[in-house]
């Protein structure tokens, strides 16, 4: 299969640096090449610590439901788009939300907003009225700003490809590039910001607890995938092969080592070292870090039966805790993480499958911020807070309709979603253009959101590229790189939307 050349200027050098290789006379003009300006791009000398940790919501979150406008515009809004179905409607009881204390009133051009959670989301909102959770409204995948639903209906205004398809736009969330969609902008950071870890190390750079993922495919890196639970489980027969254990292994001689010059098994050789390495160094890490050491999640309670549950998501982010506790035993100074909990897709049975996913979120959230203020150290130093050195941030394919099907939503666009962490300026709403109106045009009733594109599905105010953008800011990269890995930030007014200290 051919590869179409993308000709910009860094993978101008990897093909050039590829042609260096193959010949002498090519090396001085690539090599030159590289040093001058891939080395001056990367972002470098970053001695303290910082992670993110992306926790993707699969099928696409009904937002309507998640964070509630309750002013009294938006709530007769809410009412009337989803106030169907019978029993089974999905419209949830206004006394039983729980109330947002925002760090200052939020007024905007319908007036003075209130907002709740979820009944089932009480530590999510523990975490935002104590400072330190933020919730960034209407965000969404995004070429270049579409002010209204007038301007999506005009041609000139590029917009994203195939919108509400859960393929495309899981694509587009993670990746934002549509010149690169086959990376994704977690990978895409740790390209620029992976020679601050240990050269040896640089293994742990993106970590995903939740299978091969798009969002960490790097250019350059390579994402380490391990188990929920954090089993990093060795190639059968290294360990112990006749009572040869190690180096000397027999069967380890000959996987990791090439027998001739081919390029290809020297490659192959290189990865299997890579790997035998990287499992023993970070089985050495999780060794150290299992419970009590870092503590195992508490159960959560599920609200559709009552009952104390083990909550598997709150597993996936012990296992971060875990490796974040390692961090100096790894040599490692930045890290990118990704978990996730699928359901979230709910055409039919939203009332209940929500309730209990939106708890099992607000419990991992939960959980992980205490853990992280006092983190045990693998290397056997002292627990240290590093709460305010790591974020966690959630993303979904898409939001999802203002209007009830009935028994649940359908595919939207814009959503609302949360930040999380001590180096977050939380007790806070972000928008731009104020929040939403919570309403379904209905010319005959003389209501008319501008947003709405039908359905209740919103034109997203904030794009994929400025949400992330704020936290590369904060991850430490540098403007030029922030540019490389997000170019269509330079189509909106603003990369720094102000959510991170």
């Amino acid at each position: 299969m051919s590869k179409k050349f993308d000709p910009t200027r860094r993978e101008f050098l990897r093909h050039a640096s590829l042609v260096s290789a193959a010949g002498s006379m090519a090396a001085p003009f690539a090599l030159n090449l590289l040093t001058m300006n891939v080395a001056a791009a990367a972002t470098t000398g970053l001695t303290d610590y910082k992670a993110l940790v992306c926790l993707y919501l699969s099928g696409g979150n009904d937002h309507n439901n998640t964070v509630i406008a309750t002013d009294t515009p938006s709530w007769n809004g809410y009412l009337a788009a989803r106030n169907v179905g019978g029993s089974a409607s999905i419209v949830l009881p206004q006394a039983n939300l729980l109330p947002l204390t925002t760090a200052a009133p939020v007024i905007d051009s319908i007036g003075t907003r209130s907002f709740a959670l979820h009944p089932s989301m009480g530590p999510m909102q523990t975490l935002f009225n104590s400072g330190r959770a933020a919730v960034i409204a209407n965000v969404g995948t995004l070429i270049m700003p579409i002010p209204d639903k007038v301007a999506y209906r005009n041609n000139t205004y590029q917009k994203p490809v195939n919108l509400f398809s859960h393929s495309d736009q899981t694509a587009q969330w993670q990746s934002t590039d549509p010149s690169k969609i086959n990376y994704g902008w977690g990978g895409r950071m740790a390209d620029q910001i992976k020679t601050n870890n240990s050269s040896t190390q640089q293994n742990f750079t993106c970590i995903s607890t939740s299978g091969n993922t798009a969002f960490l495919a790097g250019e350059t890196i390579n994402q380490y995938q391990i188990s929920a639970n954090g089993t990093a489980t060795p190639i059968g027969g290294l360990t112990n092969l006749f009572g040869v254990g190690g180096s000397s292994n027999p069967l380890q001689n000959i996987i990791a080592t090439a027998s001739s010059n081919n390029v290809f098994e020297l490659e192959h050789a290189a990865v299997v070292q890579r790997s035998i390495a990287a499992q023993a160094n970070l089985s050495a890490v999780l060794t150290t870090t299992a419970a009590p050491v870092v503590p195992l999640p508490s159960q959560y309670t599920n609200p559709n039966t009552g009952l104390l549950a083990n909550n598997s998501l709150a597993t996936q982010l012990q296992t971060v805790a875990r490796i974040i506790a390692g961090r100096n035993t790894l040599g490692a100074h930045r890290q990118v993480f990704f978990v996730s909990i699928g359901g979230f897709d709910t055409h039919d049975f939203q009332a209940t499958n929500q309730a209990d996913l939106l708890a099992r979120v607000a419990h991992a959230a939960s959980y992980f911020d205490t853990t992280l203020q006092t983190l045990a150290d693998s290397s056997g130093g002292p627990a240290s807070d590093l709460s305010s050195s790591v974020t966690l941030f959630t993303i979904s394919d898409f939001g999802r309709t203002l209007t009830s099907n009935g028994d649940g939503t359908d595919h939207g666009w814009g959503s609302h979603h949360f930040v999380v962490g001590g180096a977050v300026k939380g007790q806070n709403i972000y928008s731009v253009g104020g929040f939403p109106l919570t309403a379904v045009t209905n010319t005959a009733a003389g209501i008319d959101n501008p947003l709405d594109v039908g359905s209740g599905n919103y034109v997203p105010q904030i794009s994929v590229d400025q949400y992330a953008g704020t936290l590369a800011k904060w991850f430490g990269l540098i403007p030029a790189d922030i540019s490389y890995v997000f170019p269509n930030l330079a189509n909106f007014p603003t990369s720094d939307l102000g959510f991170m200290a």
